[in-house]
């Protein structure tokens, strides 16, 4: 025999007790479901009041992920659980529903698994632009009104304006707003935007971050029309200053009105709709 083999046989006992005691823990586990299922079923509505109340039930820590604005705490609150609450009072599709009434949240998934286990993971909605509706709000990609802004949030956004919030009109106004943005995203539109303005006779107009002219879109056409007003920032690119806005908005044609200059003998006729 050599020396090794005591250590050995340890090792293998070690290995037996253990898989003894989980075997043990499984079997109490299941015993215990089964009598209280048992309880549930012949002792009627107040055994099973107990059931569920009991520690064998306890969820001790709900998991939550995918959250970047809103903190465990909100969301925990926003569903209506807490962390030692009873596994049964947490059912998955009603909290799922809870979960998406909040303007955050884009979508939610829980998980819930016997006999202790729930699991919240969300995808929230992002940020794309600032509305300054009756408070100043962010916008998601699809118009949605995600709420006011906290004192700490960034501004850093391409803000829309001409909306209130209780006008019927107003989510029309963003869907379109938003969606112009999402093209002169991918167009570039003067480098940079700094606002949208949404008017329901008009349709809508941009002002450019670095060019201090108001151009009028409308509410169609925005690609042809975005064009035809580069076009026109390009043939007056010594004299940019003097231009207020950049009508585009009717077929074919620019209609450029220009500033009112301080010494009125310096005015410069106003200009005609000018093919472009």
């Amino acid at each position: 025999m050599t020396g090794r083999e005591p250590d050995d046989n340890q090792e293998h006992a070690d290995t037996r007790s253990g898989f003894v005691r989980s075997l043990a823990v499984t079997v109490l586990s299941a015993l215990a479901g089964v009598a209280l299922a048992s309880l549930a079923w012949y002792g009627g509505p107040i055994a099973w009041d107990t059931i569920k109340a009991h520690p064998y039930f306890a969820v001790p820590n709900i998991e939550v992920d995918g959250n970047l604005r809103l903190s465990r705490q909100e969301i925990l609150e926003w569903a209506g659980i807490a962390d030692g609450m009873s596994i049964w009072d947490a059912p998955p599709g009603a909290l799922r529903l809870r979960l998406q009434k909040n303007p955050w949240v884009e979508r939610a998934r829980v998980r819930r698994e016997f006999p202790n286990e729930l699991s919240i993971h969300l995808q929230e909605r992002r940020p794309v632009a600032l509305a300054q509706l009756e408070t100043l709000s962010y916008v998601d990609r699809r118009g949605h009104v995600l709420g006011p802004l906290r004192q700490d949030d960034s501004r850093d956004f391409v803000i829309i304006t001409g909306l209130r919030e209780a006008d019927d009109f107003a989510a029309i106004g963003l869907h379109r707003a938003v969606k112009l943005l999402r093209l002169c995203e991918r167009l570039n539109c003067f480098e940079s935007v700094s606002e949208v303005q949404v008017d329901r006779q008009r349709g809508l107009a941009v002002f450019p971050m670095h060019v201090s002219v108001e151009i009028v879109l409308g509410w169609g056409g925005w690609r042809g029309k975005l064009a035809r007003s580069g076009r026109v920032l390009a043939a007056w690119h010594s004299r940019l200053d003097q231009l207020a806005t950049i009508d585009v908005s009717f077929q074919d044609i620019a209609v450029v009105r220009l500033r009112q200059a301080e010494n009125p003998a310096q005015q410069l006729p106003a200009k005609r709709g000018t093919r472009i």
